[in-house]
Parts: structure tokens; sequence; C-alpha cells
């Protein structure tokens, strides 16, 4: 069992606080090779989630606006996991997520039982 800031205990009267995954200031200088700062990623290469139309479906969704924004509750199993060692003596620590289920909630629409668990997450 892992504990930290961005696990959560079991749900109930628990409210756990969602960690933003922006990119601090400093790192899209890491991401930007090629390309200038300014295009830059705003959050990590592999946050992002493609939802194709079968996978709306299931989950009740019309094709939303861009820009529109909802909350994301998921269970995901850990498929990965590695440590690798670097020659400046730092390492990379990586943890492969699958999701498993998820629930998207409309943060444009009133809230419901799992939107108010998280009001900060809107």
């Amino acid at each position: 069992m892992v504990n930290s800031a961005a696990t959560d205990a079991p749900m109930g009267r628990v409210k756990p606080k969602l960690i933003s995954m922006k990119l601090d200031p400093k790192q899209p200088d890491e991401y930007a090779m090629p390309a200038s700062i300014d295009d830059a990623p705003a959050y990590p290469w592999g946050l992002c989630l493609d939802l194709d139309d079968e996978v709306l479906k299931k989950l009740g969704i019309p094709l939303p606006d861009v820009a529109n924004t909802f909350t994301l509750v998921a269970s995901v199993e850990v498929t990965r996991t590695s440590a690798t060692k670097n020659a400046d003596g730092t390492a990379d620590l990586r943890a492969s997520l699958q999701i498993t289920a998820m629930r998207l909630i409309d943060g444009n629409n009133s809230p419901d039982k799992a939107a108010k668990l998280w009001p900060d997450a809107t």
C-alpha cells in the first residue's frame, strides 16, 4: 500500500485532495527540444487520455466542447514499475497504470455525489 498526498484512503468520509499535475515553470524546457519553450506542454507526457466514440458512449457522454472541464474518477491497476540509475547518481522511477474503471463528472453541470467528494477538482 502506498501512502502519499496523491493516493487516497477508502472512499467514505475521507475527502482526498487532488494534486495538480501541471509542470513547474522550470520543467517545460525539458520537454521543449526541439520546439521552443513557448510550445512546451503544460503537463507531462503520458497524462493525456484520448477517448474514442466507443468509450464516450460507455461513459454516456456526448462529444464535449473543447475546453470543457471534467473530474476524472478512476480505478487503476499498476501493470509495470521500473527504477533506473543514471550516470550522475540520480534515479528515474516509473509506474504504468491501466485504467480499469472510470467515471467523468461534468464540471459544467450540477454536481453529483462524486463531485461533492472532490469539490476542488473542477
